[in-house]
């Protein structure tokens, strides 16, 4: 009885380390708290992947990584509070890519987006949708743009603020299907959100309108890019109705001072990158309204260099270049 009450004992401390999960090692981290800046409202697509971010973070190593908002002039206040931090880890920046992009051609920001700050992962990108306002009497693209061709300047659009990725996708797309209308900046996306069920501006083009969407409580009207979205089957690209420049996905991604230690950098770059291989992590994301999108640092760099000149051009061409 004895012996087979040994066999018992194993078996079931077996049982136990197979059915229960190891905890994850923390690796060390130079400091004991990390501040993730987002630097738009609370509630926002951004916001809610660094709050993601964080908590993944902190499980991974021995620091504790807070998320800090501090929104206004299109994410640049909050991005230039990191570009001004001590590189050491302890301040970094979940930024849209508008930040380094498009927002410093507009208006003069107080740091130098390509070398006070650096990268270090994209983490997703999120596709944004063109939505109306139920009080808007549309139901489609083309009666969309029918219906602001006749009221011209009469209609009100919102955006996360003058340089998002959004603003200038808007503009964009208004100048190519020859409308007017007026732009009204929000500190973030929620807000524009509230705003157009509100009926306080009568269209968007952002990520956080798909889940309004998807509770039938706005319009969609179209997405950009060259594909549709599986679960909007019969909502056209910008492409398919003749517009395939307009550009429509943000990035949102990890960056941090300029001048960090090499040795940080990678230490979080392969954290990240490990963290998107996990079905968990990829889950929460895609819940969020995102698509999991892992850039390296050295990738994400090249990227952002890219598109700082293209949106440079595009501006220009556009006469928004302060």
């Amino acid at each position: 009885m004895k012996q087979l009450a040994a066999v018992l004992t194993a078996v079931v401390a077996l049982a136990l380390s197979i059915s229960t999960p190891v905890a994850q090692e923390q690796q060390p981290y130079p400091v004991d708290t990390v501040t993730i800046v987002v630097p738009y409202a609370a509630g926002g697509t951004g916001d809610t992947v660094g709050r993601i971010v964080a908590e993944e973070l902190s499980k991974r190593f021995t620091a504790n990584f807070v998320v800090e908002n501090v929104g206004g002039a299109s994410g640049t206040i909050g991005a230039e509070r990191v570009a001004r931090a001590a590189p050491d880890g302890s301040v970094l920046l979940l930024a849209g890519n508008a930040i380094i992009t498009t927002a410093p051609h507009l208006a003069p920001v107080g740091f130098d987006p390509l070398t006070d700050l650096v990268a270090i992962a994209n983490i997703s990108e999120a596709p944004r949708m063109l939505v109306a306002s139920k009080s808007l009497p549309v139901s489609n693209f083309e009666e969309f743009v029918a219906y602001a061709r006749e009221h011209p300047g009469e209609l009100n659009f919102g955006s996360v603020g003058v340089g998002s990725t959004g603003h200038i996708a808007t503009v964009d797309m208004l100048a190519n299907i020859g409308v007017e209308a007026n732009h009204i900046p929000y500190s973030g996306a929620s807000q524009v959100v509230q705003a157009v069920l509100a009926g306080d501006v009568q269209f968007m083009l952002d990520a956080a309108a798909i889940p309004q969407a998807r509770q039938d409580a706005v319009t969609p009207l179209a997405v950009p890019g060259d594909k549709r979205f599986d679960d909007f089957p019969d909502v056209p690209t910008l492409a398919e109705v003749g517009y395939p420049s307009i550009r429509g996905t943000g990035l949102q991604m990890i960056m941090g001072p300029g001048g960090m230690p090499e040795e940080i950098i990678t230490l979080l770059e392969r954290a990240l990158q490990d963290a998107s291989n996990s079905p968990e992590f990829t889950r929460l994301l895609v819940r969020s309204g995102v698509t999991p999108r892992f850039m390296s640092a050295s990738s994400l760099k090249d990227a952002l260099e890219v598109e700082h000149q293209n949106y440079d051009q595009l501006l220009t061409k556009m006469g928004l270049k302060q």
